[in-house]
């Protein structure tokens, strides 16, 4: 979980290049987690999503 939206970006964006595996950064009340795009659910809030093979 992270407090802050740069943080939680930078870090999806990461994962998604280091994994090969699109990303998403999601909102829960004030903070932030990133997620997989297989763990994602209909009932989360998504900020942003980061393809790996859009990035390239």
């Amino acid at each position: 979980m992270f407090n802050d939206i740069w943080i939680a970006r930078k870090n999806a964006m990461s994962l998604a290049k280091t994994l090969m595996v699109a990303t998403m950064v999601i909102a829960i009340g004030t903070q932030y987690a990133v997620i997989t795009a297989e763990d994602h659910d209909s009932s989360v809030v998504v900020v942003n999503d980061y393809d790996p093979f859009e990035l390239m």
